[in-house]
């Protein structure tokens, strides 16, 4: 079982799964009663790297992603749409890419992953069924709305479960690419790293596969592409091998833009604070004044704009925060950099109590690397449960405390605890998901990505 999803099981369930088990959200306007409802969407953005800084929309409302590639965004939604991401490259072109939202009226949190292979197959389902190129449908709300009305659930899966037999073994297993956690990293994320090599062009015929020297591999029609019980032949070991072998292309920086920031206070610091930064540094190889477009990204994916040399913000919420600048010169010329900021909270508590009603449980069945139990801390701000499902990591309530022993047959291997999103993950070893690894080098995988990815607190030992 690749680890990627083990690492994402933590980070994804952290911010995402456990979000869902909230009554309300931050600014009082959920389910308490209030006839807006806001919904918070989170995802990856990535092209075989991360989309860094990139903007990221769904119908009018923009955010922006962090250096990793991941957005948070916090929007009223009444239907599904599609969501664009545009990514600066180096050298001032731009990569967009278009992902799906489904709407799920009792789901106020949603992953939407906007990715090469997201965009390919709504790009080839509107050219089969409207007769139009993505592009050209994404400016027409008709065609837009059939877009979305007509690339069921069903025909996703299908043209998944082709991709899977397709490209094998490069795809390597069952894999949601618009909602399952996805990493933008090739080293740690086989969807990834086959982004990193083998191009996917949607054309009037069919949807090629092509290396990055631009040869094409093989075509699938969309008949078969959209259709799970029609019998196709791999692209085979030989080809994709040969094509992991050309390294991808990396866009050279020509950009007459230097950006210069300084950050006041520098992360990390306790909320709520007053904060503030200069990027009156900030200079380019032709003359003229240069001018500025801010945007702060709060824990909630609230999202605060501005302009000008010196920007400043007050920061209420603990959490991770994404301050980007868009800076363009007289000729036109554009540079983008950001800063992600971490804020602690002032009133953590000290002897929390977790458990009791309220933890969420992961079926055996939908987890993946390892089982984890989900717990909040006893009348905390998370509230009880709710089921929550996201493609591979599907949550269900549960009205006992999480077991600090074992779980669905699985030996417990530690515990991952925040104290900040007052929440702790309880991991055990998955008898149902052999992962090669002993039990010892489960635990030190795991303790490392709570620790040194996630900056929480593990611990091996049972909790009291």
């Amino acid at each position: 079982m690749p680890h990627y999803l083990t690492l994402t099981l933590t980070v994804t369930l952290l911010c995402l799964a456990l979000s869902a088990c909230s009554q309300s959200d931050d600014d009082g306007q959920g389910r308490s009663g209030s006839t807006t409802q806001l919904y918070r969407l989170t995802g990856t953005v990535a092209i075989g790297r991360p989309g860094a800084w990139a903007e990221v929309c769904i119908e009018t409302d923009c955010s922006r992603a962090n250096q990793e590639g991941v957005y948070r965004l916090l929007s009223e939604r009444q239907r599904s749409a599609l969501m664009q991401a545009t990514i600066e490259n180096a050298d001032q072109s731009v990569t967009e890419l278009t992902g799906l939202y489904r709407h799920e009226p009792e789901q106020t949190v949603a992953l939407v992953n906007i990715n090469p292979t997201t965009d390919a197959l709504l790009d080839s389902w509107s050219q089969y069924q409207l007769g139009q190129t993505l592009d050209v449908c994404t400016t027409n709300a008709g065609c837009r709305n059939d877009l979305i009305s007509r690339f069921t659930p069903d025909r996703q899966q299908a043209a998944q479960q082709q991709l899977q037999t397709w490209l094998a073994p490069e795809w390597q297993t069952a894999r949601n690419p618009f909602s399952d956690p996805y990493i933008a990293d090739p080293d740690l994320d086989w969807l990834d790293d086959l982004h990193d090599h083998v191009q996917l062009e949607a054309t009037p015929s069919g949807l090629n596969a092509l290396d990055n020297e631009g040869d094409i591999l093989d075509t699938l029609s969309y008949a078969t592409l959209f259709d799970e019980n029609a019998a196709l032949i791999a692209i085979g070991d030989d080809a994709l091998t040969a094509a992991f072998e050309i390294p991808p292309a990396v866009p050279a920086s020509n950009n007459p833009i230097t950006i210069d920031y300084q950050a006041i206070p520098s992360s990390p610091f306790t909320a709520p604070v007053d904060w503030q930064v200069d990027v009156s540094g900030t200079r380019s190889n032709f003359q003229g004044a240069l001018s500025f477009q801010h945007t702060l990204v709060g824990p909630t994916g609230r999202v605060t704009i501005g302009s000008g040399a010196l920007f400043a913000a007050s920061l209420a919420d603990p959490g991770p925060y994404t301050w980007v600048v868009v800076a363009t010169d007289s000729e036109g010329n554009q540079a983008t950099d950001g800063l992600a900021l971490q804020a602690s909270a002032s009133d953590v508590i000290s002897q929390p109590s977790f458990g009791a009603e309220g933890s969420c449980g992961t079926s055996p069945l939908t987890a993946n690397a390892s089982n984890i139990c989900i717990s909040t801390v006893d009348g905390g701000s998370l509230g009880a449960c709710e089921a929550s499902d996201s493609g591979s990591t599907q949550t269900q309530y549960s009205p006992a405390p999480c077991s600090p022993v074992s779980q669905q047959g699985g030996v417990f291997l530690g515990t991952c605890t925040s104290l900040l999103n007052q929440v702790r993950v309880y991991h055990y070893d998955n008898p149902q998901r052999n992962t090669g690894e002993t039990q010892t080098e489960q635990r030190t995988r795991l303790r490392n990505q709570c620790v040194n990815d996630l900056g929480r607190d593990w611990s091996a030992e049972p909790p009291e």
